[in-house]
C-alpha cells in the first residue's frame, strides 16, 4: 500500500469518526431539543389554563406547587391556587385547602377554617370520595368545641372567600 492511500484511508476513518461522534452527540441531544421546542411540561399547560380562570388547572397547579413537581415547591403558592379554585367551586382544591389549613402548610393553623373548606368539598362529592373526605372532614371536627363547630358550619353556609383572582391579579400567584 502507498503512503497515498494509506492517507486517503485514514482521511475516511476520520470522516466516519467524526459523523459517528456527531451523530451520537446529535441523538444525545434530540430528546433535550424536542423536550424544548414541542413539549410543554404539565405546570406550563396549567399554567395557562389557570390564568384564564379554569378552576380544576388552578387546583391543579396549586397541587404541583404543593409538591413540587415542574415548578419550585411553594406552599403559599400552593394556597393561593387552591383559593382561587375554591371560590370557583372546584370541590378538590376546597378540600385540599382545608387540608393546608389543617395542617398549617401555606396557610395559617386554623381548624375551623379547616372544617368549613373540606365541608363545603363535602358536599360537592360524590361516591367513595364523599365516603373518605368525610372521615377526615370529621376529624378535623373532632379538634373543634361545639362553639367553633357552629362557627365553621356558619362560615360554610355564609361566605369563604379568598384572595382576589381575576385575571388582572393573578400575578402574585404564577
Amino acid at each position: 500500500m502507498s503512503s497515498f492511500g494509506y492517507l486517503r484511508r485514514i482521511s475516511r476513518l476520520r470522516q466516519r469518526g467524526a459523523i459517528l461522534c456527531a451523530t451520537v452527540l446529535l441523538a444525545g441531544c434530540a430528546p433535550a431539543m424536542a423536550q424544548s421546542l414541542w413539549y410543554k411540561p404539565p405546570a406550563v399547560r396549567h399554567v395557562e389554563l389557570a390564568y384564564q380562570g379554569d378552576p380544576r388547572a388552578q387546583a391543579w397547579l396549586g397541587y404541583l406547587y404543593e409538591r413540587g413537581v415542574g415548578v419550585p415547591q411553594n406552599a403559599e403558592k400552593a394556597v393561593y391556587w387552591y383559593h382561587c379554585a375554591a371560590d370557583r367551586g372546584q370541590p378538590h382544591a376546597q378540600f385540599l385547602l382545608g387540608m393546608a389549613h389543617d395542617l398549617g402548610r401555606g396557610a395559617p393553623q386554623d381548624y375551623i377554617l379547616a372544617y368549613a373548606w373540606t365541608n363545603q368539598a363535602v358536599a360537592r362529592a360524590r361516591g367513595r370520595l364523599r365516603q373518605d373526605w368525610v372521615r377526615v372532614r370529621n376529624a378535623i371536627g373532632s379538634k373543634l368545641s361545639l362553639k367553633q363547630m357552629t362557627d365553621a358550619q356558619r362560615l360554610t353556609i355564609e361566605d369563604l372567600r379568598g384572595p382576589d383572582c381575576r385575571n388582572a391579579n393573578l400575578v402574585k400567584g404564577g
